[in-house]
């Protein structure tokens, strides 16, 4: 079977090199290409399945037992769900979920015996893709700093719009907004270890995992997060955390008081990575290559920066027409409806934030690589 695996890899590794390459010229991953993807999956499996057979048949001493392909349905579920919520949450288009989710399906072909197989690979995998893409654009960021005409302008200039970004983090509004979103969000941490300690089964293995939840929240934050704020949340939460205490005492009085402090150390764990993992280092990467578009050079295609996502999911003159839409760009309708709006305003060559997107399949084909050299995670490294 390890013959096996090293063929199927180096052929997979062909493939998914080729639609990197793809990517990188065209900005595109191809249905052609993720259709061949899917083929030589189905291929790999199949070949999998057949030495199976041959060794229950006792013509065959190297193969995988069924319960392998039980774990690898798992695993897959789990990759096809991570795919579908960054799509959602419009973190990529749809081409490079489609590519993470085969490219992830695909690890375990290549390596049976990877360390998080099969429930926490997928997470492995991602953790793997971030980091890596992270670490690189900070690195860059940094270098561009040290090779600009001058270094010492150009840090006191990103210093000065950290510091603008702090200001409006840290305004009144938003202190009070942060300390509802505490109280809030601390709910979810104490329904998830109660589920965890009374819940058993597959079940209770889904609610044991604080990690897939940190994962969901943080994904989905720029979709859920204002929910946690509202009128609506705030009476839940009051009357959750009114049964939680009130029948914790009855229940599990010896954990109430255990379980609690663990929930609020888990939200402070997830506030600093949805702080530096999401506004700070947000801000940097998209610093780097932010420029501004006038309304004559918009075309379809072109990103939107965060900034300026928010400003037109919020305006009410667009009536929903940049709600949910950013995974490939503006369409060709909302940049009709941007240029239209942009030239009604009272500005002279009025302009829009944009970023320069990314060849995310790259990210993907790095993370995979990483997970299969080191096997685990690059955050598993620090530990």
């Amino acid at each position: 079977m390890k013959n096996v695996s090293l063929v199927f890899l180096a052929i997979f590794t062909v493939w998914a090199a080729s639609v990197v390459s793809h990517d990188m010229a065209t900005r595109k991953i191809s249905h052609a290409s993720i259709k061949t993807g899917i083929k030589l999956f189905a291929a790999g499996l199949a070949i999998f399945l057949v030495y199976t057979f041959l060794g229950y048949a006792g013509r065959a001493q190297s193969f995988m037992n069924y319960n392998f392909y039980l774990l690898l349905a798992g695993h897959i579920f789990w990759s096809v769900l991570a795919g579908l919520i960054l799509w959602y949450a419009e973190v990529w288009p749809a081409g490079d979920a489609k590519f993470f989710m085969l490219v992830s399906a695909a690890l375990p072909l290549a390596n049976p015996f990877l360390r998080n197989f099969p429930n926490a690979l997928f997470l492995s995998l991602l953790i793997n893709i971030f980091v890596a893409a992270g670490l690189w654009i900070l690195g860059s960021f940094i270098a561009s700093g040290f090779y600009a005409a001058s270094p010492a302008d150009y840090f006191a200039e990103v210093w000065g719009d950290i510091k603008k970004r702090m200001a409006v983090l840290n305004s009144g509004k938003n202190k009070f907004a942060a300390a509802i979103y505490l109280v809030n969000i601390t709910v979810l941490f104490l329904v998830q270890q109660v589920f965890a300690m009374e819940v058993h089964g597959f079940l209770g293995r889904i609610f044991s995992r604080v990690d897939i939840l940190f994962f969901f929240l943080f994904m989905l934050w720029d979709k859920i997060g204002r929910v946690f704020s509202s009128r609506r949340w705030v009476y839940i939460s009051g009357a959750a955390y009114l049964l939680y205490f009130i029948g914790g005492y009855f229940l599990f009085p010896e954990h109430l008081w255990l379980m609690a402090g663990g929930a609020v150390r888990n939200v402070f764990r997830f506030s600093l990575l949805l702080f530096f993992g999401r506004f700070m280092l947000e801000f940097l990467m998209e610093k780097k290559d932010m420029y501004y578009l006038t309304a004559r050079e918009l075309e379809p295609g072109v990103m939107p920066s965060a900034k300026t996502m928010r400003i037109l999911k919020d305006n009410t003159a667009f009536e929903g027409a940049f709600d949910d839409c950013f995974k490939d760009g503006f369409t060709a309708e909302q940049v009709e409806e941007l240029k239209a709006w942009l030239n009604k305003l009272d500005v002279r060559d009025s302009k829009v934030e944009v970023v320069r997107g990314r060849p995310f399949a790259l990210w993907i084909f790095a993370g995979a690589v990483i997970s299969l050299v080191l096997d685990r995670n690059l955050v598993g490294l620090l530990k």
